[in-house]
């Protein structure tokens, strides 16, 4: 073999044997990390569960001193306090909240998570709302409100989030009205944030109304969608008033909620919106009259089997068949001479062309 030849066979032999240093090393240290991680894990568990257990507030406070004692200044084992905690779920934070707020307050993780609220890093500002929220720790809603004006959409989703799960109702239906311009996420997370918040049915429903009178015609929507499965009653009003709106999301959003509400007071709403314009809005009416309709939607629904559009046929035939005596109706139709009308009522039931 030349020199050359040697010389590339030591710098390929040299190069694979650095590759597999590396991998050596990157497992290394995530392993040892992780026995680590562990290990205060364990230790953390132990004095928290201590702290629950104790009769005493004396043995209580002892407790925390060696918490802090163990903590110190470690953002690292105070994250891992943190979710240590959160780990327990919801109904321990909530059954253990007066002495948790205690706890927040004496080893410093209330003010840690403030704290990183003003961090340069967006993602350290997203964590410590979502871990405020997750905590309940009240309280700390005004500084979470100041961050609102972040062009960072994780940033804004954790920030609504954590209102919400605070039960924080004017704050989060300020911000998702006077704020709907700067929301650029789906609706589908809007409707998480709904979901998530934490309070009687009694303030929820209040938090959607006030929403819903203070927002556009976007936000409006995307709050009926998240309403439509709650069936508030109380917001049958605004369902109503919104079908003559001009957004047909909107409309689409209260056919929907109203037909969520299985009230029959509420047929002819929904049989109105057939004749709309839209075959989007057309459809979503028949598809609702299936949940909400009785023997009086069996003529229009008929009529809508005859639509020029699939998807109201396809909905009409469904809605049809799936309301108390519907199927008689349907048999009509089969015995008529409209092809479209027999065609939808036929895929509908599986009976061969």
């Amino acid at each position: 073999m030349t020199n050359q030849a040697y010389t590339l066979l030591w710098i390929s032999g040299g190069l694979i044997l650095i590759f597999f240093i590396a991998i050596l090393v990157t497992w290394s240290y995530g392993h040892f990390s992780m026995l680590i991680f562990r290990k205060i894990n364990r230790k953390l568990e132990g004095m928290l569960s201590s702290f629950f257990h104790a009769e005493i507030e004396e043995e209580k406070q002892q407790v925390i001193r060696k918490l802090n004692q163990y903590m110190k200044h470690s953002s690292l084992r105070k994250d891992l306090l943190i979710n240590c905690i959160i780990q327990k779920g919801e109904a321990f934070i909530e059954d253990h909240h007066k002495q948790l707020m205690n706890l927040y307050e004496a080893t410093g993780i209330k003010t840690f998570l403030i704290k990183r609220l003003s961090s340069k890093r967006d993602y350290i500002r997203a964590l410590a709302c979502r871990q405020l929220g997750d905590l309940r720790l009240y309280s700390t809603e005004s500084y979470i409100c100041n961050l609102i004006s972040s062009k960072n959409n994780n940033v804004t989703y954790n920030v609504l989030l954590a209102l919400a799960k605070l039960g924080d109702l004017n704050n989060l239906a300020q911000l998702l009205t006077s704020n709907s311009n700067n929301i650029h996420f789906s609706f589908r997370a809007v409707i998480e944030v709904i979901a998530e918040f934490k309070g009687p049915k009694e303030s929820k429903e209040a938090l959607l109304k006030k929403t819903i009178e203070s927002s556009d015609d976007y936000m409006k929507g995307v709050i009926i969608k998240a309403a439509a499965d709650g069936q508030y009653e109380g917001l049958s009003d605004y369902y109503v008033k919104y079908l003559s709106s001009n957004n047909i999301n909107l409309k689409i959003a209260c056919i929907r909620a109203l037909s969520e509400l299985n009230n029959s007071d509420y047929e002819q709403f929904v049989i109105d919106m057939l004749e709309s314009e839209e075959w989007e809005v057309r459809a979503a009416a028949a598809k609702g009259l299936g949940a909400v309709g009785t023997s009086h939607s069996f003529e229009p629904l008929g009529k809508m089997t005859s639509d020029k559009e699939w998807w109201v046929r396809h909905n009409a035939a469904n809605a049809l068949i799936s309301i108390p005596g519907g199927n008689g109706y349907a048999q009509h139709i089969l015995n008529g001479e409209d092809q479209y009308a027999r065609e939808a009522i036929m895929a509908v039931i599986g009976m061969p062309d």
